[in-house]
């Protein structure tokens, strides 16, 4: 719960005092966009305990706004009824531009207030659950990497996103540049700003490899909490850049050897002992060990190791996502972990027991955060129930030629086989869910095989920018 948020027996008196006039609600969509209302604190408080109400196609509609008519979950009726948003009013903050607006998070359920599990946040609560069932907890931080363009949305969009100009003093790519950072600084110092008065703490920010673009990381949280600020901290950047006649994108890829990625750090820790005394203690690292790293972290590695090629699935969530996994181009192409290895899709940092972490380096900047952290979640909780094999750390470059290496889903269709394959990361995911989050990825890809005619040498088609460039 953030310092200053209220409770359901004070909200009305909280935001009385703080002279809330608007309250906007966020929930997340299976896509991993935004999705809300502004109601009046009238029409707000009137909600609780319960919630507010949603047409169902808030969690059965494509990108392009197109309802899911074909196919269906058990939370849907054949009336295309109502279902309804659930606010935690744990993540209720005063908008730090406009001090009388609140926000609120929020999950969909049932209109009797049941849970949706095929709701992203509470597919994550329920994963969460279940790993303290087994006595541990994750710590979590994500690294977002986004574009940033000297053009407002209309007229990049009224361009045909031909003549986009990212914000960067030349034309050529470079990484950690002071003078192209200081090119997005007064951008970035609004972004910071605003996202520490929504009680989000980061760490660093800098421009990467690609012309414009900025990579934010975010300091370690409890997954759900981390999620929650990942959506938020989108929505910020969305807003600074309108307003301020700029354009930010976390589409994957941009044009050719232009690419987002959303790294994910995650550790291990003592839950009990964290929810009893308060004392933090980590599970992965074992001086007595190969590697220092305990007999728990390298079943957890074997899970997520195991169930690798199924998870890029979540990780990879769009078309426009896949272009970014291609040889030579710093994202993972082959399956294995690695020590401190950069170009494994799964590097393990040990250097202490409080700093040893694990970092997914697969997914794609416009991957839903509730969903990403399910599965990363799922495959190790499959490494923890069973025991798996775990191949030696890789000891080469992780895409190329890489010996032994099996190939990860390089595309939509192959990474949607491989999680029909594996079933026993399903089972950990919900089966429906997951039998309809491969529905949805067919839609996808028949909708842009229809719509959108394949690109030369790798370029985004239109189809995709219209779908990710602004939406995401």
């Amino acid at each position: 719960m953030l310092a200053s948020a209220p409770s359901l027996e004070n909200v009305a008196e909280w935001m009385s005092e703080k002279g809330i006039r608007t309250v906007r609600t966020m929930i997340t969509d299976l896509h991993g966009q935004p999705l809300g209302k502004y109601l009046s604190v009238a029409k707000f408080l009137s909600g609780l305990p319960k919630a507010h109400a949603f047409s169902d196609l808030a969690l059965a509609g494509d990108l392009g706004g197109t309802p899911h008519l074909t196919f269906w979950h058990s939370f849907r009726t054949p009336m295309l009824g109502d279902i309804a948003a659930k606010m935690d009013l744990s993540t209720c903050v005063v908008d730090p531009v406009d001090p009388e607006t609140a926000h609120v998070i929020g999950q969909f359920v049932q209109m009797d207030g049941s849970p949706i599990d095929l709701c992203p946040r509470t597919q994550l609560s329920r994963l969460c659950e279940t790993l303290a069932g087994h006595g541990i907890g994750v710590r979590s931080s994500m690294e977002l990497e986004f574009f940033l363009f000297d053009q407002p949305y209309d007229a990049i969009r009224a361009e045909g996103y031909s003549t986009l100009s990212p914000c960067t003093l030349t034309s050529l790519q470079s990484i950690y540049t002071l003078r192209d950072a200081y090119r997005a600084h007064p951008f970035m110092q609004r972004v910071t700003r605003q996202i520490e008065a929504l009680g989000i703490e980061w760490e660093a920010w800098s421009d990467e490899n690609g012309n414009g673009q900025i990579e934010l990381n975010l300091a370690p949280l409890a997954p759900l909490a981390m999620a929650d600020a990942v959506m938020r901290a989108r929505q910020v950047i969305f807003e600074v850049a309108q307003s301020m006649g700029l354009a930010a994108s976390f589409m994957p890829q941009i044009k050719p050897g232009h690419a987002n990625g959303m790294h994910i750090h995650h550790s291990l820790h003592d839950f009990n002992r964290e929810q009893d005394t308060g004392v933090f203690e980590p599970l992965l690292f074992d001086a007595s060990e190969p590697h220092q790293l305990s007999a728990l972290a390298m079943r957890w590695i074997a899970g997520l190791h195991h169930h690798l090629p199924a998870s890029v699935s979540l990780l990879c969530p769009s078309i426009n996502s896949f272009r970014r996994l291609r040889d030579f181009s710093a994202a993972p192409t082959r399956q294995g972990w690695g020590l401190d290895h950069k170009s494994a899709p799964l590097r393990v940092l040990s250097p202490s027991p409080g700093t040893t972490r694990i970092e997914h380096r697969v997914g794609s900047s416009d991957l839903n955060p509730y969903l990403a952290m399910s599965v990363i979640i799922a495959s190790g909780l499959c490494g923890l129930d069973a025991d798996l094999e775990l191949p030696p750390p890789m000891q080469h470059t992780g895409w190329g030629q890489a010996p032994g290496a099996s190939d990860l889903p390089s595309d939509m269709v192959l990474a949607s086989q491989a999680l029909a394959k594996d079933q026993t990361l399903q089972q950990y995911l919900g089966k429906e869910n997951a039998g309809y989050w491969l529905k949805t990825r067919r839609h996808e890809w028949l909708s842009f095989q229809e719509q959108a005619s394949q690109s030369l040498n790798g370029a985004p088609t239109l189809w995709e920018f219209e779908r990710g460039f602004a939406k995401l």
